[in-house]
């Protein structure tokens, strides 16, 4: 893979991983959820791409 190759898929990659993260912590945040949960969601969902995805679907989008 090239140079050029890599940076794309580098940059793909971290857009990918930043648009998840933001669509968890504003879904959180919609569902009215306080604040600290809010960001700790979507830093794990950023940090894990798939796995903070997947947890939150299945655990984070409850309602209390």
């Amino acid at each position: 893979m090239t140079t050029q190759a890599s940076a794309v898929a580098t940059l793909l990659l971290l857009l990918i991983m930043v648009s998840s993260g933001l669509w968890v912590a504003f879904d959180a945040r919609r569902r009215t959820r306080p604040w600290g949960e809010v960001i700790a969601w979507g830093l794990f969902a950023t940090a894990f791409l798939g796995l903070g995805l997947l947890l939150y679907l299945l655990w984070g989008r409850k309602t209390a």
